[in-house]
């Protein structure tokens, strides 16, 4: 009795929040099974049943992330130097999760809590990366880049990257308390244009290689479909006739008897092409000695 006691107890460590979800019944969040459940230690009467419960921890507390970012310039795929043409940055944030908005982060999370910190970290990096394209249009003048970057990642800036953080996550799930840019690294402007000066017509030859693969890979696509549903029918009439042997005759029936009516008919027409009626009777002859259809008059008669 004390061991069920015991087991009935769900501990909630400080800074989490655990979920339950009932794997026999609705109710609870959105009538989706889920209970919420906040730091401390509560009595649930059927937590000690097998498979009863699914059980959900997330960590909501505040968190200090250090996040690396690696941004490409229009040509840094090409020139194979190591990561010496890629604009770098190392972001250290804060943030939390408000309780209140802790089902809709479990549920962005895709209710894998333990893969909170690497989604944030590749949230941040979808952010610098929309970012870095409105900024750079004109690669000839990277200074400035590097300029308006260390402004965007800025704790003066704190309210404009959570609002474009609340539209990219769809909900205000995760609040950012501070940000700091502790390292950022921009190539030289003079030696990345002496490096792709002559790339352009590599990069366009290259998009038309690859437009050409994808076009090849949709038609191979298309064509592992078909077979594949060609194998799946033969298959399935396979064990067709495997449970019914005798539909392997009617299907032979039906198959030959449309030939066989058109072979059939194809013979009869060819005969009735080819016939000819004889007759011994003699055609008549007119009353003037010609033939029946002559137009000649009567021998004797006036005209």
């Amino acid at each position: 009795m004390v061991t069920v006691l015991y087991l009935n107890l769900l501990q909630v460590p400080s800074g989490h929040m655990t979920f339950l979800q009932s794997q026999v019944a609705g109710g609870g969040l959105e009538n989706r099974g889920f209970f919420p459940y906040e730091q401390g230690i509560t009595f649930v009467p059927t937590l000690f049943v097998p498979y009863r419960w699914r059980k959900y921890q997330l960590e909501i507390q505040s968190k200090v992330q250090e996040i690396k970012i690696k941004l490409p310039l229009r040509y840094s795929a090409y020139l194979r130097l190591n990561d010496l043409f890629y604009v770098q940055m190392k972001l250290k944030i804060e943030g939390e999760i408000p309780a209140t908005e802790a089902f809709a982060a479990l549920k962005a999370l895709q209710l894998k809590p333990v893969e909170r910190d690497k989604f944030i970290e590749d949230q941040l990096q979808f952010l610098a990366a929309e970012y870095f394209i409105d900024i750079n249009s004109d690669e000839k003048n990277l200074e400035k880049v590097k300029t308006q970057l260390t402004g965007f990642f800025n704790n003066n800036n704190l309210a404009e990257l959570q609002k474009r953080l609340d539209a990219q996550l769809r909900a205000p799930w995760f609040k950012l308390k501070s940000i700091e840019l502790r390292d950022l690294y921009v190539p030289d402007s003079q030696i990345y244009a002496a490096q792709t000066k002559n790339l352009d017509q590599v990069a366009a030859a290259d998009r038309r290689a690859l437009l050409v693969q994808i076009e090849k890979e949709a038609d191979l696509a298309l064509e592992r479909k078909r077979n594949h549903e060609d194998l799946a029918k033969a298959e399935r009439m396979g064990a067709l006739v495997a449970e019914n042997p005798d539909i392997l005759e009617y299907y032979k029936i039906e198959k030959i008897a449309p030939r066989a009516g058109n072979v059939i008919l194809d013979a009869a027409g060819g005969q009735k092409r080819n016939l000819t009626i004889q007759s011994d009777k003699k055609p008549a002859r007119g009353r003037d000695g010609k033939g029946e259809n002559s137009d000649g008059g009567e021998i004797g008669r006036a005209e």
